[in-house]
């Protein structure tokens, strides 16, 4: 630590409102309208929300539960959710640069931090996420204000760390655990104070069990005890024929590119090694991965900013490395095209027809490339299927979907779009399962009294090859660019088709739960 501090004393003097003007910018750059970016309302964050506003109890809600009134309060002023998530995310993003600008600052000088927050805004994968409102974006502001409290020399900002890093269960389980990677670095940092059995160590951990709890009794209070198992959970559906340990090394790749050549420079002095039990920890994760893509991405958001400060330090022309860095992944972001995810992915072997290689190809494609055109066309497809579904008699309509739409929504989605309808998510595992709404798992067959109508919204090619044939004849389909619209209402027969086919295909729900 006390070569840290010899280097902060190097730093030179600028205006003190530079970096704090960096950092608002950064966050008034997300609120450039999504028509002009090219991305979707990503509703089913609209959508969770919303139903926060509504004092409906939901997962989702219950997992942030430390942190959703932040965008409740802004909702209350505003009166949209959607505007809502906008300024909270632009708050998130705009405090993540800040402290990672103060980190940069105090571990080098104030120029190099501004070439480091740099390579961290224009990052390939942080990019993407910064036009979204994924929960990986509060992991990430996570990770940065933590490396900014334990690269600190005042011991009372260790202890808020300490507390901080016990809060990130909010988040979710795996971005906690995730998390602890960077607890390490200052630990590390720090080893001379917080050895195995100093009191020191004790309070910091005592300051995390404080922040665990407060989590998990306001979440009891909120949702009661039912609810904290289901939240906690790490669940994860496996997609089948996919190796999710080769999609882990391939967000890697992607996400960290140069920056990967970072871990194998040498440099005497340096504070590489205070970094390298970070590094281990998130890199087994990565190998030996098999959970989801979205656990993935925190670790993403974790790796990239220790990486680039690693960097920042062994490179002494940061300016080259940066510039270049920001070449390479602009390019990443907007040249790369969109990937459709195969429509038999979620489908039992048996039933597809195309070969499984081709399957798992699109799947990492579709998933693993993180682009412009990738927002753009979740955008268009959103904008289709809202201008399709307007066009149809919503009214206690339940919409039955399954996975081959998963590249533009889910049921979540479509239920924050069309709020006074129900849309079923078709998981077909177990047997008759369906998520209404991305709220509550069903059994169903026939139409309940409640929901009397049905119909079903399915990726076009899809629908054409697995499911037309099976209805009976003058079944009414609609057809958009991406999407076929089956209407069985009124029509029992229709109805029981469909719903039977579904079941032979023997869908499972793998990407929402």
């Amino acid at each position: 630590m006390e070569r840290i501090m010899d280097v902060g004393t190097l730093n030179k003097k600028f205006s003190p409102l530079l970096l704090p003007a960096i950092a608002l910018v950064a966050g008034l750059l997300t609120l450039i309208p999504p028509s002009v970016i090219g991305m979707g309302s990503s509703a089913m964050a609209v959508q969770s929300l919303e139903h926060w506003m509504r004092g409906m109890p939901d997962t989702f809600e219950a997992l942030h539960v430390h942190w959703l009134w932040v965008p409740h309060v802004i909702a209350f002023i505003t009166g949209g959710a959607f505007s809502a998530l906008v300024i909270f995310r632009a708050i998130v993003i705009a405090l993540s640069i800040y402290f990672f600008l103060l980190t940069g600052q105090r571990l080098f000088d104030e120029r190099r931090a501004i070439i480091g927050v740099a390579m961290l805004a224009l990052n390939v994968s942080i990019l993407y996420l910064s036009h979204t409102f994924d929960s990986q974006l509060l992991t990430l502001l996570a990770a940065a204000t933590l490396l900014y409290l334990f690269t600190s020399p005042n011991p009372q900002h260790h202890k808020l760390g300490a507390l901080l890093f016990g809060l990130s269960l909010s988040i979710g389980f795996w971005p906690f655990v995730l998390l602890t990677a960077v607890v390490t670095v200052g630990l590390n940092l720090h080893h001379t104070t917080y050895g195995p059995g100093s009191k020191q160590t004790f309070a910091l951990v005592g300051l995390m069990l404080i922040g665990i709890a407060s989590y998990l009794l306001l979440e009891i209070f909120y949702f009661g005890y039912s609810h904290v198992w289901s939240v906690m959970n790490p669940k994860f559906f496996q997609p089948r024929g996919i190796s999710l340990i080769a999609q882990g090394i391939l967000i890697a790749i992607v996400s960290t590119n140069l920056l990967l050549v970072t871990i194998f420079r040498r440099k005497k002095g340096g504070i590489g090694r205070e970094f390298q039990s970070a590094f281990i920890i998130l890199g087994v994760f990565f190998l030996t991965n098999m959970f989801s893509r979205d656990e993935m991405l925190h670790d993403v958001v974790i790796i990239v900013p220790c990486l680039i400060l690693v960097a920042m330090d062994r490179f002494a022309n940061t300016l080259r490395l940066g510039a270049i860095y920001i070449v390479c992944n602009l390019g990443l972001f907007f040249f790369p095209p969109a990937f459709q995810i195969s429509s038999e992915i979620a489908m039992a072997d048996a039933r597809r027809t195309q070969p499984n290689d081709a399957i798992s190809f699109s799947y990492y494609g579709s998933s693993d490339l993180f682009s412009a055109a990738q927002l753009r066309e979740e955008r268009a497809g959103e904008e289709e299927a809202q201008e399709l579904l307007s066009r149809q008699r919503l009214d206690s309509m339940l919409v039955l979907i399954n996975p081959s739409t998963d590249t533009w929504f889910d049921g979540a989605t479509l239920g924050a779009l069309f709020p006074q309808n129900n849309f079923g998510w078709f998981f077909g595992t177990p047997i008759n399962l369906v998520r209404i709404n991305g709220l509550r798992d069903t059994s169903y067959i026939r139409p309940a009294s409640s929901m009397p109508y049905l119909s079903g919204l399915f990726e076009k090619q899809f629908a054409r090859t697995f499911l037309d044939g099976s209805l009976p004849p003058g079944t009414s389909l609609k057809e958009s660019q991406r999407f076929q619209f089956i209407d069985c209402r009124g029509n029992d027969a229709a109805r029981k088709a469909l719903i039977d086919q579904l079941i032979y295909l023997s869908y499972q729900g793998f990407h929402h739960h």
